[in-house]
């Protein structure tokens, strides 16, 4: 930098005398336009200059920031200012990063001026590079390093390169609470999430250090002194101590507990627009208890709620606490209601595909009328239900200009609501497997569910179309019909010996019990013929000489259903629960009937929606009555395969089937008792950012399928349940809800297979999730 020299050689070429200049030229300009330097510089000809005015001109072109020298003399009554520009920045790359996404960084860094384009600023680099660690070191990369490199680029650029070595997370060796005399360090730390190293998690980063971390659980710290009447506890301070190396940090939290406070009165203050008695039911206080901060808050929102219900949806709770000198406290609840407030429009947006209708009629608050929490969130988890949405948001917005309506926004996120199932393979049992299928439970935007599936292998023809319409009426009664043909050759395989087709249509309704609870009722009708080949099975042919191979079924079904799953295709939280009966009504040719009984429940875990736990059991029985003395052979239920126990074969547990010649192979006959069950731990995988669509599972599956009647000449077949035969598997499940269909890769491992078991560690599902 000359600056100096170019001002004392301006004050000698003037002498500090104002002179007259004819002409101002600007040399060595590349990057600034030649009228912006100028306007800089503010001398127009014939203008006469002195040494101030021509240090002001120097000092307004250094200011921007461009030159990195400027010299100023005169040459036969013409100023010349000649400029050296700094180079602009002609190439930026960065290396190294996988922590922190390249577009993330080179959005830090255009805020701090360094973008292709821009002026090259030697002085902002160690400001850049400390700023970039100073980003790593709130992540617990103490020994991130970032070096960056300059070189220089045809026509005045340079090429800057930043080489980020992020180096390793430093690792939590110990967190030490001092202070604490009423409870023990476990207690304390339990609900962190930083863990000491040695605190085993496979998927788990609790044991690494990061900044925001630590202060999250400090916080935990203080709300579990607080909820447990500690009124007066201060964290003094917090240390954090690294090695030498880098790698292990060392957290000290000095605490004052003081004491415990106990409630000595609670009281009511404000205007109470309902009745006392009411807001005093969601008071669960009483004097002598612990003071509690969380259960102050749940009675807050106890309030707010009871009085949202009467339309007060601003009511403003607030909570007055007196400290006493013997350590209790007394509680005044001070409500300001506001008043009460109409809805007076109702909006939708993000359903792109889904019809406003859909979602305006699982609406429990209506417009023009009064608003009431319980309804809103009635609505929002009515919405919810309809599993066509990855996020629902129901929001409140006052209307402009008044203070008793509001207009309630609708949000939702759309997410698949169908599925495209087309595959070809061949297996050793099948052959040749076709398959093509097209579900959606959102047809045309319209709420209703179509599907149609074909498939077809070497052995059997399968072919169906559903439709249902949930709302047939506007008061929420269902209306489906089903038509479905299902053909099958088993003489070639080793399955049995026999071809069985069915044809059939069916139609259903279904009536709303309460927002969650459906009855459904149905009647099918049928049409099922047998024919026997060579070698059918000793149960079979029994069956078949007994009954005669054709039947014209008229089957009347009840459905019982409770669903109050949230989530879509992958729940979150809630519980569904399904029983059925079905009975093949005396006007047919078979009289039988078949109950079940399915039922799931998730739990929240974590309340993020990340880890979560579901149990999921099925039962079933069959039975002949009247006439028939069996469940017929092929409405048996079958156990094993990816939708029931998983890591054994499909459709494969249970009792064998018999045959004369006891050198035939048997197979799985099914039964008419099932049992199966699921226990699941839904857990996140570290490098998944997308959870909504992305699951990730360890099971522990369990069941079997037994029969009460066993053919006299089968020996190896036992009537009855036997919870010793119950086969149990454990294993990982991964699923991913791709824009065509879920696909679904299981790998289970049987824990108690005996012998003759057919085992399939590997199983692999598209389109359907279990």
């Amino acid at each position: 930098m000359r600056v100096v020299l170019a001002v004392l050689l301006t004050l000698i070429s003037v002498q500090s005398i104002a002179k007259a200049v004819e002409d101002v030229r600007i040399d060595g300009l590349v990057q600034m336009p030649s009228a912006r330097a100028f306007d800089l510089i503010g001398f127009n000809e014939n203008q006469s200059y002195d040494s101030g005015k021509v240090y002001q001109a120097i000092s307004a072109l250094f200011d921007t920031g461009f030159f990195s020298d400027i010299d100023v003399y005169e040459e036969n009554k013409v100023l010349i200012f000649k400029l050296v520009e700094r180079p602009s920045i002609g190439n930026l790359t960065i290396e190294g990063n996988e922590l922190v996404k390249t577009e993330d960084l080179e959005r830090g860094l255009k805020l701090s001026g360094l973008e292709i384009g821009e002026i090259y600023k030697p002085e902002t680099l160690n400001q850049i590079a400390q700023e970039l660690q100073r980003q790593y070191y709130a992540l617990g990369r103490y020994s991130a390093k970032v070096d960056i490199s300059v070189e220089d680029m045809p026509r005045n650029r340079t090429g800057i390169k930043i080489n980020i070595d992020e180096g390793d997370t430093a690792k939590i060796v110990h967190i030490n609470i001092v202070g604490n005399n009423s409870f023990d360090e476990e207690t304390l730390t339990k609900d962190f999430e930083s863990r000491e190293t040695g605190y085993w998690n496979p998927f788990s980063s609790a044991d690494e250090y990061a900044k925001a971390k630590i202060q999250g659980d400090i916080n935990t710290l203080k709300s579990f002194y607080l909820d447990n009447g500690y009124l007066d506890f201060q964290v003094v301070s917090s240390q954090v101590s690294l090695s030498s190396d880098k790698r292990d940090v060392y957290i000290v939290v000095n605490v004052d507990e003081g004491q415990p406070y106990f409630l000595n009165d609670v009281t009511l203050s404000g205007s109470l627009p309902i009745a006392e008695d009411r807001v005093w039911k969601q008071i669960t206080q009483k004097k002598g208890d612990l003071f509690s901060r969380s259960q102050v808050t749940e009675i807050i929102e106890g309030i707010s709620t009871e009085l949202g219900d009467d339309g007060y949806l601003f009511t403003n709770v607030n909570v007055i606490p007196e400290k006493l000198d013997n350590h209790t406290v007394n509680l005044s609840y001070q409500i300001t209601p506001g008043p009460q407030v109409y809805v007076r429009r109702i909006t939708f947006s993000g359903n792109s595909e889904t019809q406003d209708e859909v979602l305006r009629r699982e609406m429990t608050q209506f417009e023009g009328a009064l608003a009431t929490h319980s309804k809103i969130q009635s609505s929002k988890r009515r919405i919810e239900r309809l599993g066509f949405f990855g996020n629902v948001d129901l929001r409140t917005r006052p209307v402009a200009g008044t203070t008793d309506q509001v207009d309630i926004d609708v949000v939702v996120e759309e997410q698949a609501s169908g599925s495209i199932q087309a595959s070809i393979g061949y297996s050793q049992e099948d052959g040749t497997v076709l398959g093509f299928g097209i579900s959606k439970r959102n047809f045309l935007g319209t709420g209703n569910k179509l599907s149609f599936s074909a498939s077809r292998t070497d052995s059997t023809q399968d072919y169906s179309i559903n439709y249902d319409n949930p709302y047939f009426t506007v008061d929420g009664v269902s209306r489906g019909f089903q038509i479905f043909y299902q053909t099958s050759d088993h003489a070639d395989d080793d399955v049995e010996d026999y071809d069985l087709d069915e044809i059939g249509v069916g139609v259903s309704y279904g009536y709303p019990i309460s927002d969650t609870q459906r009855l459904t009722f149905g009647m099918t009708v049928k049409e099922s013929t047998v024919k026997l080949g060579y070698d059918p099975s000793n149960e079979t042919a029994n069956y078949v000489d007994t009954h005669g191979d054709n039947y014209d079924d008229v089957i009347a079904s009840l459905t019982w259903s409770d669903n109050d799953l949230v989530g879509g295709v992958l729940p979150t939280n809630g519980y569904s629960t399904k029983a059925t009966l079905e009975v093949a009504l005396p006007v047919g040719d078979q009289q039988y009937a078949k109950v079940g009984l399915t039922s799931q429940k998730y739990w929240n875990l974590s309340g993020s929606d990340l880890w979560l736990f579901r149990l999921k059991g099925r039962l079933g029985y069959g039975a002949g009555y009247g006439d028939s003395d069996a469940l017929p052979f092929f409405e048996n239920y079958y156990a094993g395969g990816a939708y029931s126990v998983r890591g054994y074969g499909a459709s494969s547990l249970g009792p064998q089937n018999s045959y004369d010649d006891e050198d035939t192979s048997t197979s799985a006959l099914g039964g008419n008792i099932l049992m199966t069950g699921t226990a699941e731990l839904i857990f996140p995988l570290p490098m998944v950012e997308d959870h909504k669509s992305v699951r990730t599972s360890i099971f522990l599956d369990g069941g079997n399928v037994f029969t009460d009647a066993c053919l006299s000449t089968n020996t190896d077949c036992n009537e009855g349940v036997d919870l010793d035969e119950i086969r149990f598997s454990l294993g990982f499940s991964w699923t991913w809800i791709t824009p065509i269909a879920p696909l679904s890769f299981n790998f289970a491992r049987p824990l108690n297979a005996q012998d003759g078991d057919s085992t399939d560690v590997f199983q692999f599902q598209l389109g359907t999730t279990f």
